[in-house]
C-alpha cells in the first residue's frame, strides 16, 4: 500500500523562497536555492497531511499566523549560511 501523505512545508517553503529569492541578496543558482530552501525546511517543524482538503486548509491557516513569519525568517537564515559557505563554483 503506497502513502498518501506529504509535508506540505516543502511547497510552502519552495513558494515563498521563489516569491522573496530577489530580496534575500543571495545566489539563487540551482545548488545555492536547494541548499537555503534544505536549511530552512530543518528549522521549521513538518506540516503532514493526508488529502488535498487538509493541504488547502494547512496552506491557508500556515500563511495567516505566525508560521509565515517563520519560513521568511528561516529563509532569510538559511540565505546567509549559504552566502557565507556556497557549495557552487565561486569562481
Amino acid at each position: 500500500m503506497m502513502s498518501e501523505y506529504r509535508n506540505i512545508m516543502e511547497s510552502l517553503v519552495e513558494e515563498e523562497f521563489e516569491r522573496a529569492a530577489a530580496t534575500l541578496g543571495c545566489c539563487t543558482c540551482e545548488a545555492c536555492r536547494n541548499d537555503i530552501i534544505a536549511y530552512a525546511l530543518n528549522q521549521l517543524p513538518p506540516k503532514y497531511v493526508a488529502t488535498r482538503k487538509g493541504e488547502v486548509y494547512s496552506k491557508t491557516f500556515i500563511l495567516r499566523n505566525q508560521h509565515y513569519a517563520d519560513i521568511m525568517a528561516a529563509l532569510a537564515k538559511g540565505a546567509k549560511v549559504v552566502s557565507d559557505h556556497p557549495r557552487h563554483d565561486t569562481r
